[in-house]
């Protein structure tokens, strides 16, 4: 009977304290919160409430998640590759680059001299782009990205063929060969696209998005192979 008489007076006394510092001070609902429920927790059977809303801080965590291998790939190109252009979505989600497409296929295609046991490159100058690319886009990553390759020509595509179906020809083996590249790196085939669009003459775009199979069956999904088209996929 003591120890609960000792122990109610000094929930009085803690509750008193706060509710004296509570008028005298500009304290942070959000901050105190913390301090309260430990004190109901203590002195109550009851179970504390957390009334922190879960939503914002879950995004907010897959967010960072992302855009810290985004990141890494604007690091890659801006190092390697002073021309590109880069830019992510507000929610740092998706990003693009703008790159002129002869720079970008001579990144991937060449070759090298760099030893095999430095997993991590710190982003200085000569890094292989097309095996720290692909690091970065691998499957056994917690987040899988995606990689669409967008060629853009002066004419759209149907016309291109119709007028001069040799130039068509040309520019898709061109980005075929890129495709190829980063497939027998190791990306697999649904995790890039590519195609040609009517635009800016001899600008690739990229688009780096989140990889999310789509199989309304239910089961598991077997990747669709994709190669290079007269319409890019967006």
């Amino acid at each position: 009977m003591a120890n609960q008489f000792l122990g109610l007076s000094l929930f009085v006394m803690l509750l008193s304290f706060f509710i004296i510092l509570n008028a005298v001070s500009n304290f942070e609902e959000t901050k105190s919160q913390p301090v309260l429920n430990s004190l109901a927790l203590t002195f109550s059977k009851k179970e504390a409430l957390d009334l922190t809303p879960p939503g914002p801080a879950l995004v907010k965590t897959m967010a960072t998640q992302e855009g810290s291998t985004l990141d890494k790939i604007e690091s890659l190109f801006k190092s390697q590759i002073t021309s590109a252009k880069t830019k992510q979505n507000r929610l740092g989600t998706i990003m693009y680059v703008r790159v002129p497409f002869q720079e970008f296929e001579r990144a991937i295609l060449k070759s090298l001299t760099i030893p095999a046991a430095k997993a991590v490159p710190d982003f200085e100058e000569n890094i292989d782009v097309l095996p720290m690319l692909v690091s970065l886009l691998e499957t056994s990553r917690e987040v899988t990205y995606k990689m669409d390759m967008l060629l853009n020509i002066s004419q759209s595509p149907p016309v291109l063929i119709g007028q001069n179906p040799e130039r068509f020809n040309a520019l898709n083996k061109s980005l075929s060969g890129v495709a190829l590249k980063l497939e027998e790196a190791g990306l697999p085939k649904y995790q890039v696209t590519a195609g040609l669009k009517q635009g800016e003459e001899g600008i690739v775009e990229l688009i780096f998005r989140r990889y999310q199979p789509f199989n309304p069956l239910g089961g598991s999904e077997k990747p669709v192979e994709t190669r290079p088209a007269a319409q890019g996929e967006l």
